[in-house]
């Protein structure tokens, strides 16, 4: 009796934390919700696309018919994340963050998303550490830029734009320690 109960708490907790894998074409989309193709009901699991080698390609996660993250794999003959993309999920299908990984499987690159799925930051990392970091609105820059090194702990560039054009204080640290200060206005240089 003990056995049977320790194979069915097994069994229970297995059911509870897998997952069901299946290709994307055995999934379709309608008004931004996932639904399986046997049985037409909200799809809870992972949809992948492998090569006919087997290579995986794609997948995309889902909860009740909810897409969650996708994830972009390098070709090549480990799994190694290329990129993975995180959605709102009070809104399908609307960005939230993306990550940009290397070869080496470290984060180079985020993109964070408003609500309404338009970015508004881009970072990127050398070494783990951030080297740059600016504010948008959707494809235009709108707010602070900055620039690093030494592994984040040395500004060497700071710009704030408007609506893409800089405005006020341009300040750039060179190499050899020289500070270069030029004043803007709405993208004209005025000093």
């Amino acid at each position: 009796m003990r056995n049977f109960l320790v194979l069915l708490m097994l069994f229970t907790f297995n059911k509870l934390i897998s997952q069901e894998v299946i290709g994307m074409k055995e999934v379709y989309i309608d008004n931004n919700l996932v639904y399986k193709v046997t049985d037409d009901g909200l799809f809870t699991g992972i949809a992948q696309v492998k090569r006919t080698n087997g290579h995986l390609v794609y997948e995309e996660e889902f909860k009740n018919g909810v897409i969650l993250f996708s994830y972009l794999y390098f070709n090549g003959k480990e799994k190694r994340l290329s990129s993975k993309t995180k959605f709102n999920p009070n809104k399908p299908y609307v960005l939230s963050k993306r990550y940009e990984y290397d070869l080496q499987g470290d984060i180079f690159e985020i993109f964070t998303y408003n609500d309404n799925g338009i970015k508004i930051l881009k970072e990127q990392y050398t070494n783990g550490k951030i080297s740059y970091s600016c504010q948008y609105l959707d494809k235009k820059k709108n707010g602070i830029e900055l620039g690093y090194r030494d592994g984040g702990e040395k500004m060497t560039f700071r710009c704030e734009y408007i609506n893409g054009k800089k405005n006020g204080i341009e300040y750039c640290l060179k190499e050899d320690g020289t500070e270069i200060r030029k004043q803007y206005k709405l993208g004209k240089r005025i000093k």
